[in-house]
């Protein structure tokens, strides 16, 4: 399928709709309703999927040359410096515990700035939308949210206070970004803006939702909406990978990538699953190899957030022709 076939999908429809705009999500909020302590897909989730994803930064930048032409420095050198942040830690306390907290709140900057990427190439391939409120519209509701929600379980957060009373207004306030985009991208509407709007829609039903189910402080509903707000992002940035992999087979420099780009499906499904069980087999061995691979695992989220933010820029005119954004 060409890009002008598309119609305004990244790849087409089915893909889009199961992969990219994750429009099952949905079904992540069944545990919900029987006040679940846990979802069914945690364990799926945290092994073969969130951990791959990160991986799977690392693993592209080192095989192909064209993510990282023009800033293999950068990224050697961001590489180099969380590698040394991280050792020094460990040395220093024999534990990573200040670390997780810095993962969170990058994390959850991370997953904004993910969305707000993927609705540009939707912007990019139909128009529509206004580009400052799109970029940091959907960035600041995000990460308000992720952070909003991080003390769900803290005492302070069930009670009225002045504080919690001026975090209602600011709820509120923010509640007001998705109505804005999504007012602006119906504006003018037209069929082939149809993928953006529901993207868009999918986005803003789960992190409006995940604010109410804080409002209404219900545990077992912020647990819901964090599960399928990780999955959505892993498998979100998988499938952006993979449209970008399997274009890469008749477009940019020659070498693994070309080679692998017929391939990628069976790659990517066999990468996922070493990954995840070799990760489940070294958790059940000693005490020193699973904090070691705490370690490795909390450099590769440090080194997967900070080169996503250069290898992605669609502002770099090789890197929206190679995701079909131009």
């Amino acid at each position: 399928m060409t890009d002008s076939d598309s119609k305004g999908w990244i790849r087409s429809a089915p893909y889009d709709l199961l992969f990219v705009a994750n429009v099952a999500w949905p079904l992540l909020l069944i545990p919900g309703f029987s006040s679940s302590s846990e979802t069914a897909i945690d364990f799926w989730q945290v092994y073969f999927l969130t951990l791959p994803h990160r991986w799977l930064t690392l693993f592209l930048v080192a095989i192909d040359p064209d993510r990282r032409v023009n800033i293999a420095f950068p990224l050697t050198a961001m590489a180099i410096l969380f590698a040394a942040v991280i050792g020094g830690v460990y040395i220093g306390s024999n534990a990573f515990l200040c670390l997780g907290v810095i993962d969170y709140l990058w994390n959850g900057w991370h997953f904004a700035s993910q969305h707000a990427g993927v609705l540009r190439i939707y912007s990019k391939k139909s128009g529509g939308g206004i580009p400052f409120l799109e970029r940091w519209g959907m960035r600041t509701m995000i990460t308000y949210v992720i952070f909003r929600t991080a003390n769900s379980m803290t005492y302070a957060s069930w009670f009225p206070s002045p504080p919690a009373n001026l975090l209602l207004w600011i709820d509120l306030i923010v509640m007001l970004i998705p109505m804005a985009l999504l007012l602006t991208n119906l504006t003018h509407w037209h069929f082939h803006r149809t993928p953006k709007i529901i993207y868009l829609l999918s986005v803003l039903l789960l992190y409006s939702g995940y604010l109410l189910s804080f409002r209404w402080m219900n545990p077992a509903w912020i647990l819901c909406f964090a599960t399928a707000a990780s999955l959505f992002h892993a498998v979100e940035y998988l499938a952006i990978v993979s449209h970008y992999a399997m274009r890469r087979g008749t477009s940019g420099s020659p070498g693994w990538m070309r080679w692998m780009s017929p391939r990628w499906p069976l790659i990517l499904v066999s990468f996922m699953l070493l990954l995840g069980s070799f990760s489940l087999w070294i958790n059940q061995r000693s005490i020193e190899l699973t904090l070691a691979w705490q370690g490795l695992n909390l450099w590769a989220a440090f080194t997967h957030y900070a080169w996503d933010g250069l290898i992605w820029k669609l502002r770099r005119a090789e890197t929206a022709q190679a995701l079909g954004a131009t």
